[in-house]
């Protein structure tokens, strides 16, 4: 039973998983709701350099903290603003609800 709910609480939510879950999620077509969506989006080269980096999830991410993540490889300081509005992001969807 403890094996069952250790592995219920160690749910990760992939980063690169993000824009598809806003996507689906909603009434996408509303007005200003694909320019919110972007939020929960990271450019490609940052997810790469995040994945070059071992940081594959949101709570990767979260445990990384600002210090590690601006010392990676290709993490400038737009991309380091980039992550912080990613995060800001979730947080505002997981204080609605999951919604926006």
């Amino acid at each position: 039973m403890e094996e069952i709910m250790s592995e219920q609480t160690n749910i990760t939510t992939p980063l690169s998983a993000l824009a598809e879950r806003a996507t689906a999620s909603g009434a996408w077509w509303q007005e200003d709701t694909l320019d919110q969506r972007r939020e929960l989006v990271l450019p490609t080269r940052v997810l790469v350099a995040l994945d070059n980096a071992g940081i594959r999830t949101v709570e990767e991410l979260k445990a990384a903290g600002p210090t590690k993540l601006r010392q990676l490889p290709h993490i400038g300081k737009q991309a380091f603003e980039q992550i912080v509005e990613l995060l800001r992001a979730l947080d505002r969807e997981s204080a609605n609800g999951g919604e926006r």
